[in-house]
């Protein structure tokens, strides 16, 4: 009997468990359109071929994640019966779909199922984010010390569902900087999705699942690399489509039609440019507003906080502009700040402050 592994996780992990010589999904399909097409001839008195094809000989066979969308709806409702036409001895499967994980788990009652394990928040994590944040987003005190509250849970031992946060405020002072920022400290990539950028019809289908080749919010969880996921503008989705995160908020569970999986020990963060509490639960409604484990606020800057920013930015645009504003350009600059709103503000007016500086520089050498 053939041996065959099922992963879930991320590419580069599953990377690590296949042979280094292997033929993949879309050869084999190909392989096989190639040998079907092929004519035989039949002539009287003389030996007639053999009624079954001879099995194409394959030693590993390994299927990423992005194969399935690229193959024939047949080959994935008959996937077995596809295996059947090839004589190997290993098959990887990564994050197969459901119609293909059922088949081959029904026919191959053996099969091995690997999960990848991701890094979890721990204390020393904690500590970590309490000692850097500040320097890190400025002036967020009091939303750090509900954040270090909201991610205790995870550290602990028995508790396995995710931690559902919801960030809000003003744009640009730091929702979306504590994502990556924890995401830093654990040591893996941030998963992030941007809702804003879903605003079409599409949107149905990559949340509940369309055909199997269309892309989905399932899938994009299988292959994510993090256990630390943004959702980013969270609010800019219809309410129509919140259900889709009920049992996801609840019990980290997550099931389309093409797929299913279960998020343990995850930290999800969403964010949301809303200003209060009652704007948030009239607009996003009252069953996923209270689906969160915790709601924090991020405050609008002071005058003083900008500056700190500023002289912060500046540091680092002097280094990559190689080069430093004269006394008086950086006194224009500071009296500017009170004048912006978050830090994406500030950032813009530094960096082109300098940019244009170095096009003057440029200009004055010829």
């Amino acid at each position: 009997m053939s041996d065959i592994v099922i992963f879930y996780g991320s590419r580069v992990e599953f990377n690590k468990s296949i042979p280094p010589q292997y033929k993949t999904l879309t050869e084999l399909v190909y392989e096989n359109d190639r040998d079907s097409k092929n004519m035989v001839i039949q002539i009287s008195d003389q030996p007639q071929p053999k009624s079954e094809p001879e099995k194409i000989r394959v030693e590993n066979i390994v299927v990423g994640s992005d194969e399935y969308a690229g193959v024939r709806e047949h080959v994935i409702i008959n996937f077995n019966n596809f295996l059947s036409k090839f004589d190997y001895d290993r098959l990887y499967l990564h994050n197969p779909p459901l119609q293909i994980s059922n088949q081959i788990k029904r026919l191959f009652p053996e099969t091995e199922v690997h999960n990848q394990e991701y890094i979890s928040l721990d204390i020393d994590d904690l500590k970590e984010i309490n000692s850097k944040y500040d320097d890190r987003i400025i002036g967020q005190k009091s939303a750090k010390e509900k954040l270090l509250q909201a991610l205790f849970p995870v550290t602990l031992s028995n508790r396995k569902k995710p931690i559902v946060i919801l960030l809000y405020g003003m744009s640009g002072i730091g929702k979306t900087e504590t994502a990556k920022f924890i995401s830093e400290i654990i040591g893996e990539p941030l998963f992030r999705k941007q809702f804003s950028m879903y605003q079409n019809s599409q949107f149905a289908n990559y949340l509940f699942g369309g055909a199997h080749y269309e892309k989905s919010f399932a899938k994009d969880l299988l292959d994510r690399e993090s256990n630390v996921l943004l959702l980013d503008e969270f609010d800019k989705a219809h309410p129509s489509f919140h259900s889709a995160f009920y049992q996801l908020f609840d019990e980290g569970i997550y099931e389309d039609q093409n797929y299913y999986l279960e998020l343990k020990k995850s930290i999800i963060i969403c964010t949301s440019n809303y200003l209060s509490l009652e704007e948030i639960e009239e607009n996003l409604g009252s069953p996923i507003f209270y689906r969160f484990d915790k709601i924090i606020h991020f405050k609008e800057l002071t005058s003083e906080e900008k500056n700190k920013i500023g002289q912060k930015i500046l540091i680092e645009s002097s280094k990559q502009f190689e080069m430093t504003l004269s006394p008086d350009v950086r006194e224009r600059l500071f009296d500017s700040f009170i004048y912006c709103s978050n830090v994406r503000q500030i950032r813009n007016l530094i960096q082109d402050t300098f940019a244009f500086n170095a096009i003057v520089n440029e200009i004055e050498k010829e």
